[in-house]
């Protein structure tokens, strides 16, 4: 059972990767991605990244590049199981949006990244990230709003 510390612990993991990212700050990213954990990340158009090693080569690589668009996470949500959480979130890079996973271990004290993943999505985080309740009001949606959107991002 997820506790409010816990949400309030994983939400505040969450927000401190996506300033990270935002702020370019590579050592702020390391510091947020697990040690003992096997990591991984997966970016849109990239193979995966396996093992801190690469994890961080990667992240070295996108924030030193000047041209990296800015992300912006909204709409984070919180599952708990036990050490391990997954905080699904929308990412707006310029004027499209990605979903990502991002998953959490519980290293010592603290909430650590142990997996990232993003890709595209076919709704925004309005009409994308729908409670479990309103899930099955959804079949009158067209079918071509299941289609991604176009283009490369992140």
């Amino acid at each position: 059972m997820m506790t409010p510390d816990d949400e309030t612990a994983l939400l505040e993991a969450n927000a401190a990767f996506y300033r990270a990212f935002a702020s370019h700050d590579f050592e702020a990213m390391a510091s947020l991605w697990a040690k003992v954990a096997p990591v991984c990340c997966i970016h849109p158009g990239w193979p995966p990244l396996i093992g801190r090693d690469a994890v961080l080569e990667g992240w070295r690589r996108i924030l030193s590049n000047p041209a990296q668009p800015a992300v912006q996470a909204t709409s984070p949500r919180v599952t708990l199981w036990g050490d391990v959480a997954l905080v699904l979130c929308f990412e707006r890079v310029e004027n499209q949006y990605l979903i990502a996973s991002n998953i959490f271990v519980r290293e010592g004290k603290g909430w650590k990244l142990s997996h990232h993943q993003a890709g595209p999505v076919a709704s925004p985080p309005a009409m994308g990230m729908a409670e479990d309740e309103d899930a099955e009001n959804d079949e009158d949606e067209d079918e071509d709003d299941d289609l991604p959107p176009s283009g490369t991002i992140h």
